[in-house]
């Protein structure tokens, strides 16, 4: 009897595991190449964030060119500098008040009281979604302005300003 058990499991023939795992591989239902399916998320990814910033730049009109990063940069690296005004009248004439906290808060320096008063503005607006360091710089710059500004005009929007704050 046990003779005929082994005749039968000889019929049969079982695969053997690794004849099981090549047939898997072969199956439509099993991913080949997981490495090729990571590799275009990563490239559609990156495609899709290059697209943004193109959409980006040509929704900001000049300020998405790379003459305005170079005006910015020129204000940033003038600063505390003789070539400091030149750099900020250049770029105002040409792209008007800028929209970032760091270089508005570098304007605060400069000597025209209009476009100080016109900074301070800004920055009022923006300092709520600034964070605990950066509205304490910009309470100090205030307090600074009240006590050496050079007109009565900006000493008082200082002021008014730092009480708001």
């Amino acid at each position: 009897m046990a003779a005929a058990f082994d005749s039968d499991s000889d019929e049969r023939e079982r695969p053997s595991w690794r004849e099981i795992d090549r047939k898997r591989d072969r199956s439509r239902h099993v991913s080949r190449d997981e490495s090729s399916k990571q590799e275009k998320s990563l490239r559609s990814t990156w495609a899709k964030e290059q697209y943004l910033k193109e959409v980006d730049k040509l929704f900001q009109g000049e300020k998405g060119g790379k003459e305005h990063k170079k005006a910015l940069n020129a204000i940033h690296s003038h600063y505390g500098t003789s070539k400091f005004a030149a750099s900020v009248k250049k770029y105002l004439k040409t792209y008007g008040l800028p929209e970032d906290w760091s270089t508005l808060m570098l304007l605060l320096d400069f000597k025209d009281v209009e476009v100080v008063v016109q900074v301070i503005e800004a920055l009022k607006t923006l300092a709520v979604e600034r964070s605990l360091v950066e509205r304490e710089g910009f309470k100090n710059k205030l307090e600074i302005l009240s006590i050496t500004g050079s007109s009565s005009q900006l000493t008082s929007l200082a002021e008014r300003v730092l009480a708001e704050l």
